[in-house]
């Protein structure tokens, strides 16, 4: 017995699930119909509406929802009274389609609660539906549709005794006598004449005729099989004035009509036609167990990304390798040579045998070395063969990795839809029982979520939507007095943001006064008091045990607060803010990463550092020459972009993830992202030195306790086990266009203020790859008064500039690793440095000095000077900038 309740239970819960599944359809399936009602198909339409509510009436029977079945009930009635319109009612001034759609949403609520619904309101609510549109839709209904139901309950019975009392004495088997035919037919014939009479509709009198072609059949087996049936249908059409239900027998049926276009072959079978339409069947999977798929998967993706990363790593040690077998080759030949060569010196033949035993022997390891060199270089041939097969499997596989985890994060998203939906029918059933009429707007309906984002995220909407209308919305006389519109507003809103979305609830009520919720929170003894800033708030409302309602209510009250809100929006990795001005309204935000999303991003390279912009959030890329932009006093951002239709903030990346305050020298080959506009034509530009590329990452937002800057969503893992920051260009916008912001912070240590203003007329900047002469020069230069930075090569020197004033010198080398001299004297130029520029090289061509001149070089020093000859040169050079200056 224990297994046989468990069994029972395990099935009321799959039965509850597919309810819950398919009601969603169904009365998603009506509110899409009765928003688009239209004269054209108004029998369709109708139709449509009809089956969709029998249909949940009958699933909420076989689950026990006696609310949804008592709600589902009144509101068939109400169609079934439109049912009987054969032309469509006025449909112009939306007061028909209002009317469905608030009772549909009704409908949607009980559906919500479940068994913890009251109907009652929600009943009465659509009875007085169906008693104004009977009053101004259906006129004659009072009077005829009366007529018409008393025909069917009392005098339907007395016209077909007789036929009825006639078959019942039939025999099982044989010919139906003529007596009993004539009764059929002058039963069918007052049937049709009484039908007329009390305007029944045209199917009554059509379907009549199936009587009438029975009549034409002797046999009595088949009269007592069909007759009985088609009466009571009769009648039952009778009771709704004519109309006939299309019931799931007729379409079962329907199937197995053999059609007149198909010869020669068997007809198709209803199961074959099933079949093949399954594209629109859902099937209940736990969300747990996507939940472990989506995590083993994203785990196995990322292990073979960083196999990739270790591969190319392998591969690149493996290149030197086979170099180096090369070059002991060239090597191991020419000294074969001088040995052969020594031979010939000794082949006088006065060398004795132990030289030339020697020889023998060195001869001998000398092949040896050629053949295992050789060999070496063969197997390295070998191995860059299958290292290149390697990477094409590896990439192979994370493409097949990746469109797997494609489709399985793509068969955990719903639309939000789903649960805006829910909410109408929350807010409905809301304004029915308390009578404060509220416009509610949805934004961003379309966008999808994760099923157990969703899951987890509807209590904590539903209880921030309760609060707006209990808490937030006032009554329509204190509405009136204050001066606002007797109906309030909730806007209900989400927003997309790279990896991150943004749900807001938002009421244009009395506010949130802090100086009463601190008082109330005085009095209930709890720890949090302060409420002098938003976040002190918002700590006050989210602490345990907090209730500023007195009376326990079926909306407030009831033990469960914003604490429970604040947890659950903790267990989605999310976050939680308040914004509130008395008298004006309330807004409530949930900002909450998509869990195991890899976001397409474009990589950009600024100074030293790694960025990556959501390619969602990308409207254009250009070249900053190409750009008219000025530098701004501001203290939140120092560049602006000049646009057709004003200014625009433009961030530069390295200086905000260095956090300096002056603005650094920009190339005109360096990159500027426009992002994309959000609402009132606004968007920013972000400045960064060279465009990397696009790739897919991983984005984990910033763990708690830790805070987020302004413009930062994540951190994101790399192959290679470097960790790039993941910038939110969105809330730059929002930050740099709030109607009240605060100013960017940017940190400045007291050191770092202290190393911007040393004084540049004795800063000299050195650059050489040879820390031997780099020391050279700073031992030569520091005596003097000189404050000398070195640096190892062009690129640092480039970095070391867009971090600090111009130096008062800067002194180079042509030859350097990652950035030649070259290169840096013409970054330099075009980025407007105006210092003297002394190239130091131990190339003595006059083309490397003309060169060097043509970018912009002031003077150049051979290598071998000596320090009086340094020194003077930089004396002369700077005295020569000074007097020109």
């Amino acid at each position: 017995m224990p297994n046989s309740e468990f069994d029972d239970l395990q099935l009321q819960d799959e039965l509850r699930t597919l309810f819950e599944l398919d009601t969603q359809k169904y009365l998603q399936l009506y509110i899409e119909t009765a928003r688009h009602l239209n004269a054209t198909n108004w029998r369709e339409d109708i139709q449509q509406l009809y089956r969709c509510v029998h249909t949940i009436k009958g699933g909420s029977v076989t689950v026990g929802f006696q609310a949804v079945l008592q709600v589902s009930t009144v509101l068939e009635d109400l169609l079934s009274d439109l049912r009987y319109l054969d032309t469509a009612p006025p449909l112009g001034d939306g007061e028909l389609t209002k009317s469905l759609i608030e009772a549909g949403e009704l409908l949607i609520s009980a559906v919500q609660m479940g068994e913890l619904s009251d109907p009652d309101a929600a009943i009465k609510y659509i009875q007085t539906l169906r008693d104004r549109i009977q009053s101004e839709y259906l006129p004659e209904w009072n009077e005829m549709r009366q007529v018409q139901q008393e025909f069917a309950d009392q005098g339907f019975d007395l016209v077909i005794l007789e036929l009825e009392m006639a078959i019942e004495t039939l025999p099982p088997t044989g010919e139906v006598p003529t007596e009993t035919i004539e009764i059929a037919k002058q039963t069918i014939a007052q049937l049709q004449e009484i039908g007329a009479e009390i305007n029944l509709a045209k199917t009554w009198h059509d379907f009549l005729q199936t009587g009438s072609e029975l009549c034409n059949h002797l046999d009595c087996e088949k009269w007592h099989a069909e007759w009985m049936p088609f009466l009571q249908k009769v009648k039952k059409s009778a009771r709704q004035g004519g109309i006939f239900e299309i019931e799931q027998e007729a379409i079962s049926l329907s199937l197995n009509i053999e059609s007149p276009l198909i010869t020669g072959a068997e007809v198709p079978s209803a199961t074959n036609s099933l079949i093949l339409s399954t594209a629109g069947i859902q099937i209940p999977v736990p969300l747990d167990r996507l939940e472990r798929s989506s995590q083993y998967l994203v785990e196995t993706l990322m292990a073979t990304r960083a196999t990739q990363g270790f591969y190319q790593s392998v591969y690149a040690n493996l290149l030197p390798l086979v170099s180096l077998a090369q070059n002991s080759v060239q090597y191991i030949t020419q000294l074969r040579e001088v040995q052969d060569d020594y031979a010939l010196l000794d082949s006088s033949g006065e060398q004795d045998g132990l030289k030339i035993e020697r020889y023998r022997q060195g001869y001998t390891a000398i092949n040896r070395l050629l053949e295992i060199s050789l060999r070496l270089i063969e197997l390295g041939a070998e191995t860059g063969e299958s290292a290149r097969r390697t990477a094409d499997s590896i990439q192979a596989l994370d493409r097949s990795l990746r469109n797997l985890q494609q489709t399985i994060e793509a068969s955990r998203l719903v639309p939000f839809s789903t649960l805006a939906f829910r909410s109408k029918g929350i807010l409905r059933d809301l304004m029915t029982r308390f009578g404060k009429v509220v416009e509610f707007t949805i934004v961003g309906e379309q966008l999808e979520l994760d099923a157990g984002t969703l899951r987890s995220l509807e209590p904590v909407l539903l209880h921030l939507l309760r609060n707006a209308y209990d808490h937030g919305i006032e009554d329509t006389d204190e509405r009136e007095k204050l001066g606002k519109p007797q109906q309030g507003k909730i806007e209900l809103s989400l927003k997309r943001r790279g990896s991150m979305f943004d749900l807001s609830i938002r009421d244009d009520g009395k506010g949130i006064d802090p100086s009463l919720l601190s008082q109330v929170a005085k009095s209930k003894g709890l720890p949090l008091t302060d409420t002098s800033t938003s976040d002190r708030l918002l700590s006050v409302l989210c602490q345990s045990g907090f209730t500023s309602t007195k009376v326990v209510s079926d909306i407030s009250g009831r033990g469960v607060g914003m604490d429970v809100v604040a947890s659950q929006v903790a267990l989605m990795n999310g976050k939680l803010s308040l914004a509130s001005q008395i008298g004006k309204g309330t807004a409530f935000t949930i900002q909450f990463p998509v869990p195991h999303l890899f976001v397409r991003c474009m990589l950009l390279q600024a100074g030293d550092n790694t960025f990556a912009v959501p390619t969602s959030e990308i409207y254009t890329t250009v070249l900053v020459e190409s750009l008219l932009w000025q530098k701004t006093e501001r203290s939140d951002y120092t560049i602006e972009v000049k646009e057709d239709k004003g200014t625009v903030p433009a961030i530069d990346l390295n200086q905000y993830w260095q956090g300096q305050a002056e603005t650094r020298s920009l190339l005109p080959t360096s990159i500027a992202v426009r992002t994309k506009q959000s609402g009132r034509d606004r968007g920013i530009w972000l400045i960064a030195d060279t465009l990397i590329g696009q790739s897919d990452l991983l984005v984990n937002p910033i763990p708690l306790p830790l805070v987020a800057p302004i413009g930062l969503i994540g951190m994101s893992l790399m192959p290679d086990g470097k960790l790039i920051p993941v910038i939110d260009a969105l809330s730059f916008t929002e930050f740099f266009f709030a109607s009240e912001n605060e100013n960017l912070t940017i940190s400045r240590s007291q050191s770092n203020e202290a190393f911007l203003d040393v004084s540049s007329d004795r800063q000299i900047l050195v650059v050489d790859d040879a820390a031997l002469m780099r020391r050279r020069i700073e031992s030569s230069l520091s005596p003097q008064g000189y404050e000398v930075t070195t640096c190892e090569d062009g690129m640092e020197a480039w970095q070391w500039l867009q971090r600090h004033s111009q130096p008062a010198l800067l002194i180079t080398d042509i030859e350097m690793p990652r950035m030649d001299g070259f290169t840096l004297i013409d970054h330099c130029r075009q980025a407007g440095l105006d210092m003297p520029i002394l190239v130091v090289s131990s190339r003595l061509a006059e083309e490397w000095s003309r060169e060097t001149s043509r970018l912009g070089a002031t003077d150049y020093l051979t290598k071998g000077f000596s320090t009086l000859e340094l020194v003077n040169k930089v004396s002369a050079l700077l005295e020569n900038f000074n007097h020109a200056n």
